[in-house]
């Protein structure tokens, strides 16, 4: 998910700020044009017309935009004409791995290395593949615990592209103690996770619109822990598919199956953890949301970006750009909410100061500056930017709605994946059975050696478990512990202390039992035990591709696995039998032959080596390769079907799989 050599924004940069075209150089016509079908959806979102079936049947016609004129509005250079991708930057081909960049600039692909010649003589080398280091999982939160707000926004960064200092725009809308992201920087999951904000207590993604200081973390967030929901409307859908299937040369249906798409319909509410939202395009140079969001009587704005500058609305309602009802709608920006968030920037595609500052003061006071380097704020103007940080998250008091407790117990619930699809009738006993505690940090919430009586998810906070004395792991919000004990009515293995202090949701034996009984839940609980035991957790920990997944998914892939033995001699599978597992080696070696008896044939494959076919697995297809046992060991197998209902849930764990077979 993340983009190793961006060009969007220093393309903007040489245009619009130096009044240059930038050029880059490439290996392929084929890179060259997926590059510009990136730049020419961030320019001008493929001038995809107006797709009226966005909006409510209410929503007045006249009102809406016309997507096609507003975007050659914008593109429109001083000369009248309206620019395109290569207006803005060259991109330059090797021919026969050389680029003539200019006259005095050369630069030849060597083997692995790229040779730049100045003048004719050689100036440097650098490589041309990048060693791309492991991203590390926190393996724990900070003991300090961040405690959502009924209703408020956390402001994760308030500039904008061009500045060297300030971080991106991107926001957390809490709603019922659960959070939104909006246009999410990139590693933001990360940045949360240290923070203690842990991925389950994130709900969705709502992208504003395709510019890569606002699209470019969406699509990391869409493919790490869990399958996210992505709030937009299906022309920004439309544009985002487009642009990113160009970048990672993933098809569109293939990303599009990464995500649940929640539409939105412009002018009709949307409801979210019981808080309604109301959509509107805004004026950018592409299709472009803001929204207001009420929730327990009180409401907040947030303009995403826009122009909001009335004399140039009123002349582009003159030169019929927009029509007069569109312009009375942008000019009559609701600024009568509890919060206000709004961009600020540099005109013709933000807002500018000036009329922000002619507002009344009773406004500016709930007004917070996003978008903009807080350099760029004038004192006399009395406007003030908004503070970015978890510990800056500014909270609105509301009554919360008489549903909002049972909501937040199944919203708890509903993190854990085995409780996912329980049914309604098991859901109502389940608000039931469940029954809230608090723990003050340092007390024992389970002792080891203990009698197993209840099972334990943490609704805030985080707790440390301990063997003997010794540090084993963490959990956290949105994680669960005590269920080894009731599933094998055994003792408790393991202390489980509060780090900070912990709300806890808890079901007792008989309720647990009685909510999992007739699934396939308890023997899924067993093989986690059993996972646990032989320690597969930290085995996952030795494989490049298992590394990668969170604590929350090496546990929930633990559900599915068998530890099974192996013997020398034994054959895991022949060519052309049908692939109806996946093995991790924990012990031993394993060969693999090849179907082609001429090539080399790879060295034996030992200790955390995954055999994972996905891709025959998802088509149905055969072995094209033999397996057999060279030394005696052990393996974790998991069946097909377990595993690709696994990847299901957890998109870019399938798409770092996909088109290999082994992974060391």
């Amino acid at each position: 998910g993340l983009t190793l050599a961006e060009i969007e924004f220093p393309a903007y940069y040489n245009y619009f700020v130096l009044k240059r075209r930038a050029r880059v150089v490439v290996e392929t016509t084929d890179t060259a044009d997926r590059l510009r079908t990136m730049m020419r959806e961030s320019l001008f979102a493929s001038r995809r017309p107006t797709n009226h079936e966005e909006f409510a049947n209410t929503y007045l016609r006249e009102s809406r935009p016309d997507f096609v004129r507003e975007t050659d509005h914008f593109r429109r250079g001083p000369d009248g004409k309206c620019k395109d991708v290569d207006d803005l930057v060259e991109l330059c081909v090797m021919d026969g791995g050389v680029a003539n960049v200019s006259d005095r600039l050369r630069i030849e692909k060597r083997g692995g290395e790229y040779v730049f010649f100045v003048d004719g003589t050689e100036h440097t080398r650098t490589p041309a593949a990048l060693e791309i280091p492991d991203r590390v999982t926190p393996s724990s939160a900070r003991v300090a615990s961040f405690e959502p707000p009924a209703f408020g926004l956390t402001v994760l960064g308030a500039s904008h592209g061009f500045d060297p200092d300030g971080k991106t725009t991107g926001y957390i809308l809490w709603i019922g103690r659960r959070g939104v992201l909006i246009d999410p920087p990139v590693d933001t999951t990360v940045h949360l996770r240290e923070a203690g904000v842990m991925p389950k207590i994130i709900d969705g993604v709502i992208l504003t619109h395709c510019h890569a200081d606002h699209d470019s973390g969406v699509f990391a967030k869409l493919l790490e822990e869990g399958r996210t929901r992505l709030v937009t409307t299906p022309t920004i859908l439309a544009s985002f598919l487009k642009k990113y299937s160009a970048l990672s040369g993933i098809d569109e249906e293939a990303l599009r199956r990464t995500f649940s798409f929640v539409p939105v319909k412009i002018g009709q509410g949307i409801p979210i953890n019981g808080a309604e939202l109301y959509f509107h395009y805004t004026l950018h140079s592409i299709p472009t949301i803001g929204f207001e969001a009420f929730y327990g009587g009180k409401s907040l704005a947030f303009s995403s970006d826009t122009l909001y500058e009335p004399d140039t609305i009123r002349k582009m309602c003159e030169l019929g750009v927009i029509t007069p009802e569109r312009r009375d709608a942008l000019i009559d920006f609701p600024w009568h909410h509890t919060l206000i968030f709004h961009e600020a920037g540099v005109p013709p595609l933000h807002t500018p100061i000036a009329p922000l500052a002619a507002l009344p003061p009773e406004v500016k006071e709930r007004l917070y500056l996003v978008h903009i380097a807080r350099k760029d704020v004038p004192p006399e103007a009395g406007l003030k930017s908004a503070e970015v940080g978890l510990e800056k998250t500014m909270r609105i008091d509301v009554d919360r709605p008489a549903q909002a407790e049972a909501i937040e117990v199944l919203n708890v619930f509903c993190s854990i994946d085995f409780f996912r699809e329980l049914s309604m009738a098991r859901a109502r006993e389940l608000l039931l059975f469940a029954k809230r505690r608090h723990v003050e940090a340092g007390e024992t919430i389970i002792a080891q050696n203990s009698e197993g009586h209840e099972f334990y998810v943490i609704v805030q906070g985080s707790v440390s478990v301990m063997r003997d004395g010794q540090y084993l792991k963490s959990y956290h919000s949105g994680e669960y512990f005590g269920e080894t004990a009731l599933v094998l009515n055994q003792p408790r293995t393991a202390d489980v202390v509060a780090r900070t202090a912990v709300e806890l949701l808890l079901l007792d034996r008989h309720a647990f039992l009685y909510l999992l009984r007739g699934t396939d839940i308890p023997m899924r609980l067993v093989r986690l035990a059993r996972a646990r035991e032989a320690r597969c957790f930290e085995l996952f920990g030795l494989n490049s591709a298992l590394r990668q997944l969170s604590g929350p998914q090496k546990t929930q892939l633990q559900t599915y696995v068998d530890r099974v033995e192996l013997k020398a001699g034994e054959v895991l599978w022949k060519i052309g039998d049908k692939v109806d597992a996946a093995f991790v080696i924990d012990e031993g070696h394993v060969r693999i032959d090849l179907q082609d008896n001429d090539a080399p044939r790879p060295d034996p494959y030992g200790q955390a080596t995954l055999f994972a076919n996905v891709d025959a697995m998802r088509d149905g297809r055969a072995h094209d390769t033999a397996a057999r046992v060279l030394t005696d060991g052990f393996a974790f197998r998991i069946a097909s079907g377990d595993l690709l209902k696994f990847l299901q849930g957890n998109p870019g764990v399938l798409l770092s799989l996909l088109g290999r077979q082994v992974t060391e």
